[in-house]
């Protein structure tokens, strides 16, 4: 018994020090991130890109993907948040905190129950290798 109650907290300590090592950017730091760059993630198992245009237009693809699809983003209150409903259809954004790991040079993109890393590019890179 002793045995598991010790493993529990060497799990939790753990687990602290890994979140401990990441950052929360702030707004400005998400700008200087984002915008005119493309980002390199993993979605679901499947590799993305995504471009944000100084403009306020991201465009996202997905390996296998004929066309990106285009949105509108923007950066307020520490978040990265985006509108996926069209560009001429009524905004409904949904924003994401951007924690960074700078150990293993990954950002990852947070809200509820969401978790996905992915590594800056410089200027527009939307192709696959």
């Amino acid at each position: 018994m002793l045995q598991k109650k010790l493993i529990a907290v060497a799990l939790a300590c753990a687990a602290s020090a890994a979140v401990a090592e990441e950052k929360n950017l702030t707004s400005a730091e998400i700008e200087t991130l984002l915008r005119g760059q493309t980002i390199k993630g993993l979605h679901y198992g499947v590799e993305t890109r995504q471009y944000f245009a100084p403009s306020g237009l991201t465009l996202w693809i997905k390996e296998g993907d004929a066309a990106p699809s285009e949105a509108r983003y923007k950066v307020e209150k520490d978040q990265y948040c985006s509108s996926w409903t069209g560009l001429w259809a009524e905004e409904n954004y949904g924003c994401f905190s951007i924690a960074h790991d700078a150990e293993q040079g990954l950002y990852y993109f947070i809200g509820d129950n969401f978790r996905a890393p992915f590594v800056a590019l410089p200027g527009f890179e939307l192709h696959f290798d």
